[in-house]
């Protein structure tokens, strides 16, 4: 029996009489989605500076899908976090966890950063957002994805899951799981992923997964919740190991979630029936998504811990280097630096836990860095302020050449003088610096795309 065969037999024990209609839906993917970025501004906003039209995705209010003639990541407005190019099926996860502003969040798996941005723009920057990625490589991505949606609260971690456990135990509100699986749910989308699978990658994941989940279990305060999601179609992933979790946390229960997606008709020989009722499946023939699974777990019993808080350290003739900066060329109030690390400044989101002896990333919002007894301000900053949020700003029209050609590198005609925000369409695109007629380009070389 080759993969492919192992692998339609064991869909077809799954799904039964709905096997060929869910066969014929990998032939077609559904179409491609973009997620706004609320933080940045909502669709009312967006939706007139795009060419195409945006037909909402049923169970993420800021979620649309749209034409694949768009060429959506090589847009001014992408480059600006206007919006996220995000699969359908992945919004739903955070739309189960519903993150508030104010609570203590943890995405524990969270690169590329689709649901990290999404959790922060549900917490409108109030409260603290721990993203966590264990590869060196994926964490940076994270963390650059991070930047450029202009998220001001969250700490990007590259540590292990493990070393997490023992930092922060029974401390999140909430906290997402987005496992590592099999991704037999990207079949539809890239076709290579099916040539990878083979029969034992399910059971692979699901050791992999209970780890995970035993360990979100031990961080998550009492009376907190997980949802625990993946990208594939295995029982064994999905429905099974949420099984084997609440009987090896009798701490937990699962929690129904509401959606508008069908449920599927899944043999309770092969799932537990009183999971599968609870649980979601988003699958490709019954919805425009190529699939995810969803469990929403709350814990009943344990304790709550407290953190010993990041203390200010910031040298007062540093502070005052930056108070300069923003008298002159901010006119965004409430934001300040409280953590130093060398001569990086940053403004920490409030409550945010010691970092010490932890793989940082990204700390709150980057503010800029001390050189040469002056302040000189990050992109981070730049991306993260609204449009208006300066007091000298260079206003460009989102399909304005200049916009354009501002990312590649180029310095703009402007009488413009000091440090000025650039913006397409109403967002923040990132820093020039004025003077005799000419805003010269400060956008980071390393982001600057590559002329085709």
């Amino acid at each position: 029996m080759n993969d492919s065969t192992a692998f339609e037999n064991r869909i077809r024990a799954l799904l039964r009489s709905g096997y060929d209609d869910f066969a014929r839906s990998l032939l077609s993917p559904c179409p491609p989605s973009l997620r706004v970025n609320t933080l940045k501004g909502g669709a009312d906003k967006l939706s007139p500076l795009l060419p195409v039209a945006l037909t909402p995705v049923a169970w993420c209010d800021d979620g649309f899908y749209y034409p694949e003639s768009f060429a959506a990541g090589k847009t001014v407005l992408h480059e600006a976090g206007a919006y996220y190019i995000q699969e359908a099926s992945a919004m739903f996860p955070v739309t189960a966890l519903d993150p508030r502003p104010g609570e203590t969040v943890l995405d524990l798996c969270a690169a590329p950063g689709g649901k990290s941005t999404q959790a922060a723009a549900a917490m409108d920057g109030r409260g603290v957002l721990i993203c966590n990625e264990v590869v060196p490589s994926r964490a940076a991505i994270l963390s650059r994805n991070v930047e450029r949606m202009g998220v001001r609260n969250a700490v990007v971690l590259n540590e292990s899951v493990r070393k997490l456990e023992t930092r922060f135990p029974e401390y999140f509100d909430k906290i997402l799981a987005d496992a590592p699986c099999s991704g037999e749910g990207m079949f539809a989308k890239n076709p290579a992923a099916r040539e990878e699978w083979t029969p034992e990658t399910p059971e692979i994941c699901a050791r992999r997964q209970e780890a995970i989940l035993d360990s979100a279990a031990a961080m998550l305060k009492a009376g907190g919740t997980i949802v625990y999601s993946t990208c594939t179609f295995s029982a064994e992933e999905n429905e099974l190991r949420i099984a084997a979790f609440l009987r090896d946390h009798p701490e937990f229960e699962l929690i129904a979630i509401s959606s508008p997606v069908p449920r599927p008709d899944l043999d309770n020989t092969v799932v537990p029936g009183n999971i599968a009722e609870k649980c979601v499946r988003i699958m490709p023939h019954l919805a425009q998504g190529n699939g995810h699974f969803c469990a929403l777990l709350r814990k009943k019993d344990g304790g709550a811990r407290s953190q010993k808080l990041f203390a200010d350290n910031v040298p007062t003739a540093k502070k005052k280097l930056f108070d300069g900066f923003a008298r002159d060329f901010l006119k965004e109030s409430g934001i300040s630096p409280d953590a130093a690390f060398g001569d990086v400044l940053c403004d920490l989101p409030d409550g945010c836990p010691d970092l010490t002896g932890l793989k940082v990333l990204r700390a709150g919002l980057r503010l800029g860095e001390i050189v040469k007894n002056r302040f000189e301000p990050s992109h981070s900053l730049a991306v993260a302020l609204s449009g208006d949020g300066a007091s000298s700003v260079l206003a460009l029209d989102a399909d304005d050449k200049r916009a354009t050609d501002y990312l590649f590198g180029a310095s703009i005609e402007s009488d413009e003088r000091g440090w000025t925000l650039i913006t397409a369409g109403g967002y923040s695109l990132g820093w020039g610096k004025g003077s005799d007629g000419t805003v010269k380009n400060k956008y980071p070389k390393g982001l600057r795309p590559v002329r085709r």
